[in-house]
């Protein structure tokens, strides 16, 4: 889990022209269905996220909405600033987001999320959008029903072993990790990209294995695709070449709740031990811990301290505070939302699930911050979640009363007291 870009898509720094003259746009009724879902226009504020060379940033500027465009690629973000000259361009990665708590109303991601740590951005979009505001990731896919299509795909596949993660890495379970967000909604368009022989080789070109790929096999891949091109009845001859696509928006509602006596778990964390403990799908919970989890330390391990708890208020306090924090990063069991942090007390209990017989936990202690979490702050300054100087964003340990499994999106209830 880091803030860096993912290594193959540093690619695109040297690939950022071909991307340019070679990657689609967007439809034109997608682009009013995004636009209208967000509830862009003047005075509304919207942010693209890892915007690449302003593809997706050029069509949201005729809304009047304020737009601000992330990238962190140098070459890409140059291209960027060149196309939407209407757009505030930013340096920066999903997940440290250079933008204050709720400053956004919405979010586009386009043709990117598949390259971020999908809890670390999650949890940083939900922290920049206003309650309200919701998230969409657009994806153009290649229409492979067509056969000079299917072809080229398979040259792809043959030459770097697999195209970029957007659709064997997985995203998707990230989103499904995450509950500060409702589920996706899709809406499906269908896309038509015209291009010159060279354009299509451009497209081909800038796929980030395909940019990473050898020289020598890169070339010959470019070469092989020219020959396809060439022969095939759909292609051959032709002076522009049309590139079918399905374009798809996933839409998912930021989940905004007011902190309180009821609430989610947001994300399940756990490992063998050690900072961060990165989500997982669920886990039971046992007497003492989550099953398959570790802690490390003198002090772990005990019944009293089974189940570390940490909310995403905090995270996001924190974030703003200029350190990192993310789900998971403190070394917590559960990262919740909607639960009144500051008015917790030793022995308050925490009911999970909506049918009354799920997990029951009792707070036992606040978790005292250490070392291993020291690489987060700024400074080192761990005293930051110290329940002594920030009791309202300190962890707490908690035992387990009644075992049980438990999932993001599962209910929250702080008992009455006595």
């Amino acid at each position: 889990m880091t803030d860096e870009i993912h290594p193959l898509a540093r690619g695109f720094d040297a690939a950022a022209d071909a991307y340019e003259r070679g990657r689609p746009g967007y439809p034109p009724d997608a682009v009013a269905r995004l636009v209208e879902m967000l509830g862009l226009r003047p005075g509304r504020a919207v942010l693209d996220l890892g915007a690449g060379t302003g593809k997706m940033t050029r069509l949201l500027v005729p809304s009047g909405a304020r737009v601000v465009a992330v990238e962190p690629v140098p070459g890409m973000r140059a291209k960027l600033a060149a196309t939407a000259p209407g757009a505030e361009v930013l340096d920066g990665t999903a997940e440290m987001l250079p933008l204050a708590n709720g400053s956004v109303d919405g979010v586009v991601v386009a043709q990117a999320f598949h390259w971020f740590d999908a809890v670390r951005a999650l949890s940083e979009v939900h922290r920049v959008l206003r309650p309200g505001g919701s998230l969409v990731l657009a994806y153009n896919l290649r229409d492979e029903s067509v056969p000079w299509v299917r072809r080229m795909g398979e040259l792809i596949e043959t030459t770097t072993g697999g195209e970029a993660p957007s659709q064997h890495h997985g995203w998707r379970d990230g989103v499904a990790r995450c509950g500060l967000f409702e589920p996706l909604e899709t809406h499906e368009f269908r896309h038509v990209h015209r291009l010159t022989m060279e354009g299509v080789v451009d497209r081909v070109a800038s796929i980030s294995t395909v940019a990473a790929a050898e020289p020598a096999a890169r070339a010959a891949l470019l070469a092989d695709l020219r020959v396809v091109l060439a022969s095939d009845a759909d292609t051959a001859g032709r002076d522009e070449i049309d590139l079918p696509y399905t374009t798809l928006l996933h839409v998912a509602s930021r989940r905004s709740l007011e902190p309180g006596s009821a609430g989610l778990v947001i994300s399940v964390n756990q490992n063998a031990g050690g900072v961060p403990k990165p989500p997982v799908d669920g886990a039971r919970i046992l007497r003492k811990g989550l099953d398959g989890d570790g802690h490390h330390g003198p002090l772990h391990g005990a019944e009293r301290d089974a189940v570390c708890l940490y909310p995403q208020e905090a995270i996001e306090r924190v974030r703003e505070d200029g350190h990192q924090a993310f789900p998971g990063a403190y070394g917590e069991n559960l990262t919740l939302l909607g639960i009144d942090w500051a008015g917790l007390v030793e022995g308050d209990r925490l009911a999970l699930g909506d049918a009354g017989d799920g997990p029951l936990l009792e707070l036992t202690q606040p978790a005292a911050p250490c070392q291993a979490q020291a690489r987060w702050f700024t400074g080192a300054r761990i005293a930051r979640i110290s329940h002594a100087v920030h009791p309202e964003d300190a962890r707490w340990y908690a035992r387990v009363l009644c075992e049980g499994d438990v999932v993001p999106g599962t209910a929250v209830r702080l008992l009455p007291r006595g």
